[in-house]
């Protein structure tokens, strides 16, 4: 808190001492609305210390109390407290003087029922609404609000994920903590012009997060007004384009190096030149013959200024034009430089109304110049020029007809100098190029001084379509038109090149196929054709089965050959006349029915594509096997809009995966209803982690032996506030699925740690316990660093703490998992191979990472007396692990008779309903604390 902010509180206690003895909340604002007092009732109201509000805008406390200062009012609103929560309250404010400044106390009472029943129902109505609209907003989209003058007051959870910052580091301040540097000042100045207008902007921003990368948005900015047409608030939508805009920049980038590659081909010369830091215009890049001939390439002007670099005469010529040209004007002139004439011609390149850079053409008319003066003379001197010209160039008379050529131009067009004068520019060109190429001629012959830019397809004698670039000057000698002089340039290979990458903008580079954004574009054309004329047509999602397993295994580049087959059999499966197949990426493709002749057509087409994938896929030496999971929806029964089909395919896929793969579904509205309920599941339990819900239940060890308790496995609970218990077999897969399963494990381990730490405290004898471990965050590479963290945050020796982890978690990476292994047994940690013989059993795994026991599975532990074929599995894997030196725990012993075949096989580690339920903590330390 600053001095002059202290100097006011101490004179608002000092003429209103009454304020700290009111029982109603009292605040105190400036005119630009920063708290500057807060009563201890308001601190009370709002669950906020004074020091943390104190210099901070009002928003920050009741968001949408706007254009207050000056106005009395009284008013129900809404208040934030911690953690964003929104509560009804009463406000009332008026102004105060002190020292001939003039403030706000704004009088705050909580609404409570007795008080006012009928307000508080309809703003907790209002709170409830908005919750689930902040809900539903922060998982699609980002939302922030600004007041009038920039500063933040409401940020979802959306915009702190992606900026990284959380929502108490951004309220109250203004977005130049995200400014990145990308844009100049005067995007931004444009940008709140705008908005001050009360217009609605739209735009790309560039911001830095708070570990310092950068992310990409598309925004749009609402402002909203007052009653003096004044904006008071600010709301922004914006959606991440990261991914887009790397991948562009990727393209670009790609692009680049081809065209500096062609630049420095060029015969003539190319420039480029933006302003640096300093405001100087600099060149960022000069190639091409003719800037190597006047040694004026990159490397000699790159981040140079013309007065660095050229006479000063020269210097100050460029820069003349140079200035104009970032005034967003064309700009050209000539300049004598290392003994040639040369015709610079420099455009603006503007982006978001903004001039970023200007690029420049340099062509050597040192020859033209000189066959000007030599036609005053004596116009036959002038055929040298045209032989030494790197491009093609005519001479016309004012009707057109050729009068002469250089022998570039001659070569390109198959003429000779006793066939030219035959042609006209008309002989040259299409019937629609001959009407434009006619206009600028026209041009040229009415002596109008500029020099004219233009792209034409031309037509050779010899029927070759060919790309130009053409400029034209009008010969004038003695002060009469006496032609039109032609320059041109073939840029055939350029617009290849163009017309390439526009190919490729819209199919998959890998199969050829169209890819996402040409299917989606076709997919909404089809649609409005089928409202109009009132037709059907389906949508078609392939999602190929296993082909990770397949990529992991044999490397992407035998993934990528075998895509290229799924492809071609795709193409074989359907009618190319009446259907269209896409790749969306990876493994996914798709296939539109733009219009439905028969509604089995669909089931036809994905049962003839199961056949083709049934039979093998041979790549190099492989021989591969691949089925396919295939989500179909309707037109109109599966929605009506390209969102809807594609969404509600991609349901029926998901069914199809649920229902075994290799097999077709069609969309229904029943696979909505479950979908909703797990994605019911999986919000409420997203907030269960954060609301700690959840809770530790203890499934005791015992050692037969002894009779003791000797360890304890930790199982995770469910108590949802309406549904109840949850069984873990249904939000298990659930977490899983999400990847909810790794915070969820992360917060086991620490329940468990916390467990360990609070039983050292209070005297009771450690045991150890152990926690089940996703084979999802077991393989990531940070996994012993967290639990080193952990044991060290609780001073935990690492024989406490057990990890149990499935047979598949080892399966892959032998090479990081044996590093994992030594990190955590390096730490004293026990490491159980859970529910043993269910999963991928390998004696070479269970040997080489020297793991310390097994838990034998339930599913081989139950019925042992009456089965002989568990009774003789069991008896092999505990044979197994005693020869590998291995502890062996039996799960699920719930009769004397299991019990007493495990004794007799020397197995007396056991947990099992025989000994003990999985139950609550203080339940498990009294029936602990009667065995010690």
């Amino acid at each position: 808190m600053d001095n002059q902010l202290e100097n006011v509180r101490n004179k608002v206690d000092t003429l209103y001492p009454l304020f700290r003895m009111l029982s109603d909340g009292i605040l105190v604002v400036d005119q630009l609305g920063i708290i500057i007092y807060m009563n201890t009732k308001a601190e009370m109201i709002f669950r906020k210390k004074i020091e943390d509000v104190i210099g901070k805008a009002i928003s920050l406390l009741i968001p949408n109390l706007t254009s207050f200062f000056g106005n009395e009012m009284e008013q129900n609103m809404l208040g934030v407290r911690e953690n964003q929560q929104l509560f009804p309250l009463f406000i009332q404010t008026q102004t105060l003087t002190i020292e001939d400044e003039k403030y706000t106390v704004i009088l705050v009472k909580e609404l409570i029922e007795a008080e006012n029943n009928q307000k508080v129902d309809l703003l907790e109505g209002m709170a409830n609404t908005l919750e689930n609209i902040k809900f539903s907003v922060d998982e699609i989209t980002i939302i922030d609000v600004a007041d009038a003058n920039g500063i933040i007051s409401f940020v979802n959870q959306r915009f702190c994920s992606l900026s990284k910052y959380q929502s108490e580091e951004l309220i109250g301040n203004s977005y130049q903590m995200l400014n990145s540097g990308y844009h100049e000042k005067a995007y931004f100045q444009d940008l709140w012009e705008t908005i001050r207008k009360g217009e609605i902007w739209k735009g790309e921003i560039c911001n830095r997060a708070k570990d310092g990368t950068l992310y990409w948005e598309e925004t749009t900015i609402f402002p909203f007004m007052d009653a003096d047409n004044k904006p008071y608030q600010y709301v922004a939508v914006r959606m991440d384009i990261t991914e887009r805009v790397l991948m562009e920049q990727h393209l670009q980038s790609k692009m680049q190096i081809d065209f500096v590659t062609t630049m420095m081909n060029l015969q003539n010369g190319i420039f480029k030149m933006e302003k640096n830091a300093k405001g100087n215009i600099v060149y960022t890049m000069s190639e091409g013959k003719l800037m190597a001939d006047i040694a004026a390439t990159s490397d000699v002007l790159l981040n140079h200024t013309p007065k660095d670099v050229f006479p000063k005469e020269i210097a100050e010529l460029k820069q003349i034009h140079y200035e104009e040209a970032f005034k967003g004007n064309r700009a050209n002139y000539e300049v004598e430089l290392n003994g040639k004439h040369l015709y610079v011609d420099v455009i603006p390149i503007v982006k978001n109304n903004v001039v970023t850079e200007i690029v420049g053409t340099v062509h050597d008319i040192s020859e033209l110049r000189s066959i000007q003066q030599k036609l005053k003379i004596n116009q036959q001197h002038y055929q040298s020029l045209f032989d030494h010209s790197p491009d093609y160039v005519i001479i016309y008379n004012k009707l057109g007809q050729i009068i002469d050529m250089n022998p570039k131009a001659m070569e390109l067009f198959e003429l000779t100098k006793e066939t030219m004068g035959y042609y006209t520019y008309a002989d040259f060109n299409t019937e629609e190029n001959t009407k434009i190429y006619g206009s600028y001629f026209e041009m040229a012959v009415q002596g109008n001084p500029q020099n004219f830019e233009i792209e034409l397809i031309n037509q050779s004698v010899i029927g070759q379509d060919r790309f130009f670039t053409i400029i034209f000057f009008p010969i004038i000698i003695d002060e009469e038109i006496k032609g039109v002089y032609s320059v041109g340039k073939d840029i055939s290979e350029q617009k290849r090149i163009q017309e390439t990458n526009a190919y490729l903008a819209h199919h998959d580079e890998l199969t050829d196929l169209p890819n996402r954004r040409w299917i989606e574009q076709k997919l909404n054309e089809s649609l409005q054709e089928a409202k109009q004329k009132n037709h059907h047509l389906a949508v078609m999602f392939i999602d190929l089965d296993r082909f990770k397993y397949i990529n992991d295994t044999l490397g992407h580049l035998i993934g990528d050959r075998f895509l290229e087959q799924i492809a071609l059999r795709l193409l074989k499966s359907i009618d190319k006349e009446k259907q269209y197949a896409a790749r969306l990426g990876g493994d996914e493709f798709m296939v539109l029915f733009p219009k439905l002749e028969d509604q089995k057509e669909p089931v036809t087409i994905a049962r003839k594509l199961l056949e083709n994938l049934a039979n093998p896929i041979y790549v190099e030496q492989y021989e591969l096997f691949v089925s396919a999971s295939i989500g179909i929806s309707t037109f109109p029964a599966g929605g009506t809009t390209a969102v809807d089909l594609m969404k509600k395919a991609d349901i029926a896929l998901y069914h199809a995966k649920e229902q075994g793969r290799n097999m077709y579904q069609i969309y229904s509205r029943s696979m909505d209803k479950r979908d909703y309920h797990s994605f019911l599941l999986e919000r409420d339990l997203r907030k269960a982690l954060l609301k700690d819900e959840l809770v530790v239940h203890l499934q005791p060890r015992v050692n037969t032996k002894t009779g003791r308790i000797v360890g304890a496995e930790a199982l995770v609970r469910w108590m949802h506030p309406q549904l109840g218990l949850i069984a873990p077999c249904e939000f298990i897969p659930l977490a899983e699925e999400s990847g909810l399963i790794i915070p969820l494990g992360k917060w086991m381990k620490r329940k468990v740690c916390e467990l360990l730490d609070n039983w050292r405290n209070r005297g009771i004898p450690l045991i150890p316990i152990g926690v089940n471990i996703s084979s999802q965050r077991f393989l990531q590479k940070d996994f012993s660093k967290e639990v080193r963290s952990l044991l060290e945050e609780y001073q935990l020796d690492g024989k406490w703490l057990e990890l149990e982890i499935t047979e598949n978690s080892i399966m892959k990476n032998e090479e990081y998992i044996l590093e994992t292994l030594r990190e955590l047994k390096a730490l004293g940690i026990k490491i159980y191979i859970d529910d043993f013989g269910t999963g991928y059993s390998s004696f070479h795994y269970l040997k080489t990472f020297k793991l310390d026991g097994i838990k034998i599975d339930q599913s081989f532990v139950q019925n042992l007396s009456c089965q002989s074929e568990n009774a003789e599995i069991t008896i092999a894997m505990i044979k197994m692990a005693k020869h590998l030196k291995m502890d062996v725990i039996a799960e699920g012993v719930e009769t004397e008779e299991e019990l007493a075949f495990l004794l007799e096989q020397n197995c007396f580690h056991v947990q099992g309903y025989l000994f003990g339920k999985p139950c609550a903590i203080d339940e498990f330390e009294k029936c602990y604390l009667t065995t010690v």
